[in-house]
């Protein structure tokens, strides 16, 4: 035993001379690790929610671990760790951080491995939940080199114990089975009930015959409608290769008229007439309404081979039902390039949106460059390693240990320049950017940038000036755990410095659209998951309350600051919008009403929470007089992911979301769209929601618009941020654009026949134009079901029409798979189905055991 660990310690020693000593040596051909990650079970069996998860661990270089000297760290989905088993622990850092280091006397000699089990809180039931970016830190000496684990692997989850969340888990499963019988519900729709595109136009009357533009197409328009000339001129250049030459003339031999109608009535609507003969008018009420009959003209257009789009004759009269349709990216958790903005705008205007609220400052990032506070990117929007020196925030969703990572979505942010695009680009689509600046909590970012500030002015002697923008009090020693797992992520609202940071902050927002000649007229201020017990042992709180004794709990110290948010707004011309939690007054044991205050009169509240006995929030703001725009977490949370296989990213603390949830939404009436909660429960529509608030009549009035969100935990890059939002977006454009529905109040046949025949047009027309537009989307392709009748093979697709193929030998399906064309008998052991579309991108696969199923 002796001579054995002599040999253990002497080789690691080894180990640290050869990396010292040459500087050819690669440490990873000597410092070579393979873990593998496997989530044993959720249980709740003591009452407790809880899982277990394992790592192994195996030494493929060629120098033993031993007890010192080495870490593994990465991200995970935070949960608290309440215990580890084996000679490595396991252990929380903050937010999503964790790390794992050897107990005294462990040894992992080459070739060997280790089991490390781990118990931690909560549940995990998605592959997304699993560890990310994860690398290894080796000590030698005084230097630190990471090394990125490259060989690393997540089990599949594949029993019930791994993907339930607990007993009272009542979501259902998608095997082939059930997606089988989702997909019998669809009705069949007649050709002539499928729309003529999404967002379908309040009316429409097909004609005979169609137009044929031809090769040179003169548009003619109003002076005031030269922009909306030129954008559609543009398309029909880029997405035909036509030649377009636009007048400003009178409508003498065009073949595109756009002119306005200027009425008092609805200023986004517009009639669209397409004739034979004649060719195309577009009038609107505004510059916004013709802009809309542009992206209906565009929508109705058909390439034929010799790129000369044809044009069914119609006549469309449309307007929207709300002024509000809104969409909500979050850039700062995983940075999306400028490009994939500017691809998402495109299809926010076909779909009909006016709004982006750009989430630009978290927890985990600040994306924007401001004037005088270089700080802000320089630490906020880069992540990396050596965190403790605060020259960058730590890793996060996986970004990795290299802080100067171009490859990493935890780096990047927007330059004054490439803002100034993003918001000229929309404002060209009649879209508004709306820049959210989240304050007090979801302030990690800005707090360690202006420490970092801090800490050089004060090694400057520069005292007074150090203290400007600095957003702590130094002396709280207040304990929370924000909703993401953080301990210091807000900032302090007691204090001066706070307020002179947002105004500077806004000052030089302001300044960026002047710059680019685009009006703002809104800023978003957060306000949302403050945690309760902030401020509670801070010294500078202690003193603001001796002198404001009216309030007696610390949280609604956020109602005072964010009230002066808004009235600094207010001088500067700017509407204020707010996460509903910054609106509300808090009271004991839990509960909350809206702020009656005068001073938030006119405050745009945006209101998330329709679950937990907070069904009727929305219409309890909206009552109350706030202007209300409804971003539902039941149908429009679009990061939850569409359903419970672990193999489908996204989160699901509010259950899950699919285009079916967000098509179905009922403004007017949600207690009928708010179908199950959170663990799938079925809500009783007629007992659970009959003592809550109904919407009023001039509370309806309040109702200003809808939001779909797309928070970024989960979303890595372009292609999962198109995955993640198509087709979702375009169930959610058909409702924000036609508000109520006709068949609303609880009438399933009617709502299951239009269901049917939008999915009928989103297969028939959207999708092949996402194919295409802009390159191609990444929208997502779902799996297939597969059932056995009279012991035959039947398949289904929730799309329509959509291409199925199947193998029989245990293979995922390919594009040169069996096609499904009717149902076969089989003796194969199971079978495995996928949908693929035009390109041959294929979705999630479906397998069906056949033994199982008989």
């Amino acid at each position: 035993m002796l001579f054995n660990t002599w040999v253990r310690n002497f080789s690691f020693i080894c180990f640290f001379l050869i990396i010292s000593c040459s500087a050819q040596t690669s440490s990873k051909q000597l410092f070579d690790l393979q873990l593998q990650w496997q989530l044993v079970e959720n249980n709740d069996k003591d009452g407790t929610i809880r899982h277990t998860a394992t790592f192994f661990i195996t030494n493929k270089g060629v120098v033993p671990l031993a007890d010192t000297g080495w870490t593994i760290y990465w991200n995970q989905a935070p949960h608290l760790v309440i215990t580890s088993k084996g000679d490595v622990t396991v252990a929380n850092i903050n937010g999503d951080f964790y790390r794992m280091f050897p107990n005294k006397g462990f040894s992992l000699m080459p070739g060997e491995t280790t089991t490390v089990s781990y118990i931690s809180d909560g549940w995990i039931i998605k592959e997304s939940d699993a560890p990310m970016g994860i690398y290894v830190e080796i000590k030698n000496n005084d230097d630190l080199i990471t090394i990125p684990i490259k060989e690393f692997e997540v089990l599949p989850f594949v029993n019930p114990a791994q993907y339930t969340r607990s007993t009272e888990d009542k979501e259902p499963f998608p095997d082939a089975a059930y997606l089988y019988a989702q997909n019998e519900r669809l009705l069949s729709c007649s050709s002539n009930s499928v729309y003529p595109f999404i967002p379908a136009p309040s009316s429409w009357i097909w004609g005979n015959g169609s137009f044929k533009l031809p090769d040179q197409i003169v548009i003619s328009c109003a002076k005031d409608l030269l922009p909306e000339a030129l954008y559609l001129s543009e398309e029909l250049k880029q997405r035909y290769g036509l030649q377009v030459v636009v007048e400003r003339e009178e409508f003498t031999d065009s073949h595109i008229q756009l002119s306005n109608i200027l009425t008092e009535s609805n200023k986004e609507g517009y009639t669209l007439t397409v004739n034979a003969d004649k060719g195309i008018e577009i009038k609107g009420n505004s510059a916004s309404g013709v802009f809309y009959g542009i992206q209906s003209f565009l929508s109705l257009t058909t390439s034929q081979k010799e790129n000369r789009p044809e044009v069914a004759a119609i006549v469309i009269e449309d307007q929207p039902a709300f002024p509000y349709r809104g969409l909500h990216i979050d850039v700062g958790r995983n940075f999306q390039s400028k490009e994939s903005i500017l691809r998402m705008l495109d299809v926010m205007a076909r779909y009909k949106l006016n709004r982006l609220l750009l989430y630009l400052t978290e927890d985990e990032g600040w994306r924007l460059e401001i004037n005088g506070l270089p700080e802000l990117t320089e630490v906020g929007a880069r992540r990396g390693h050596q965190y403790r020196d605060s020259l960058y925030l730590q890793p996060a969703y996986g970004s990795g240990p290299n802080s100067d990572d171009e490859n990493s979505t935890g780096n990047g942010y927007y330059s004054r320049e490439d803002f100034k695009e993003i918001i000229r680009y929309a404002h060209d689509r009649h879209i508004a950017v709306i820049p959210e600046v989240n304050l007090p909590g979801h302030a990690r970012a800005a707090i360690k940038a202006m420490e970092l500030r801090y800490n050089r002015l004060i090694e400057s002697g520069k005292f007074e000036e150090a203290n400007t923008y600095r957003l702590i009090d130094p002396d709280d020693t207040s304990f929370y755990i924000s909703a993401q797992g953080y301990f210091d992520n807000t900032a302090c609202v007691c204090q001066d410095q706070i307020v002179t940071f947002f105004e500077t902050v806004v000052d030089d927002i302001i300044l960026m659209y002047k710059e680019a000649e685009v009006p703002l007229h809104m800023l978003h201020t957060g306000g949302d998951e403050v945690p309760s017990t902030a401020w509670i042992d801070s010294p500078i709180c202690k003193e603001f309350l001796k002198k404001h004794p009216e309030i007696t709990d610390t949280r609604n110290l956020q109602g005072l600051f964010f009230a002066k948010l808004v009235q600094i707004l207010k001088k500067k011309g700017l509407q204020t919008g707010a996460w509903e939690e910054a609106v509300m007054v808090f009271g004991a044991n839990g509960t909350w009403w809206p702020n009656p205050d005068p001073a938030l009169n006119g405050v745009y509240t945006y209101v998330w929470n329709n679950l937990w006995g907070n069904q009727d929030l929305g219409y309890k703001l909206a009552n109350q007089g706030y202007p209300t725009i409804l971003c539902n977490v039941t149908n429009f949370y679009f990061d939850l992911a569409y359903d419970k296989d672990p193999r489908e990213p996204g989160l699901y603390w509010a259950g899950f979301v699919d285009t079916e949830d967000a098509f179905s939404f009922e403004p007017y009436s949600i207690f009928q769209s708010t179908n199950t909660d959170d663990m799938g429960r079925v809500f009783d529509k007629q007992n659970d929601f009959k003592d809550m608030v109904r919407l009023t009549s001039s509370g309806k009035d309040n109702i200003v618009g809808l939001q779909a969100q797309l928070w970024s935990e989960t979303i890595k890059g372009r292609a999962m941020l198109e995955y993640y939002s198509l087709p979702k977006l375009i169930g959610f454009g058909q409702r924000a654009w036609q508000g109520q529905p006709a068949w609303g109040t609880n009438s399933e046949e009617k709502r299951l026949a239009d269901w049917s025949c939008f999915l009928n047009t989103v297969v028939q027309v959207e999708l092949p134009f996402l194919d295409l537009f802009n390159g191609g989307y990444n929208y997502r392709i779902p799996a297939p079901g597969i059932s056995i009748h009279n012991g035959s093979v039947r398949m289904n697709s929730s799309y329509p029409f959509s291409e199925i193929r199947y193998t029989l030998d245990g293979s995922e399906p390919t594009s040169k798979s069996t096609i499904y064309e009717t149902e076969f008998s089989t003796k194969a052991k199971n079978i495995k189905a996928a949908c693929f579309n035009v390109n041959g991108r294929s979705g999630l696969s479906t397998t069906l055991n056949l033994n199982e199923s008989k």
